[in-house]
């Protein structure tokens, strides 16, 4: 099982909804879960939780409505289908020949680290000083 990465905002509540939607999940599915499809299960979880705390996309009904009624129209159509031939051992091949690795083939973990921002920089003398800083912003008394 894969170290669990939780957004900075999650408190101990949030990350045990987290587990229990993410465990709830891998039951409902009833296999073992593929590491690179692990991130569906991730993705839910997370916006399940995000619509718990009321915390919205911007979207309004209608226009969600009519990206589900768009999407539906091209997958009947076909025109989401990716052909066998352009996407295979997780690489992606365009028209032009370029060949590039799929972005859901990388863990979740990967696009943590490129996206996390570096903590401030801070003295070396300084250092028990921002850790008391961090834990009393962790607890809420700072």
């Amino acid at each position: 099982m894969p170290k669990t990465i939780y957004p900075d905002t999650y408190d101990s509540n949030d990350k045990s909804i987290y587990d229990d939607l993410m465990s709830r999940g891998e039951v409902l599915v009833g296999k073992k879960i593929a590491h690179n499809e692990r991130f569906l299960l991730d993705l839910a979880a997370k916006m399940t939780i995000n619509q718990m705390k009321g915390i919205t996309s911007g979207f309004s009904p209608e226009e969600i409505e009519e990206m589900k009624k768009t999407h539906k129209e091209m997958a009947q159509a076909g025109t989401i289908q990716t052909p066998p031939d352009k996407f295979y051992d997780d690489m992606i091949k365009l028209n032009d020949g370029t060949t590039f690795k799929h972005p859901l083939s990388y863990p979740s973990e990967y696009y943590y680290e490129q996206n996390k921002t570096a903590p401030d920089v801070i003295a070396e003398d300084d250092e028990d000083n921002y850790l008391v800083k961090q834990v009393d912003k962790m607890l809420g008394t700072d």
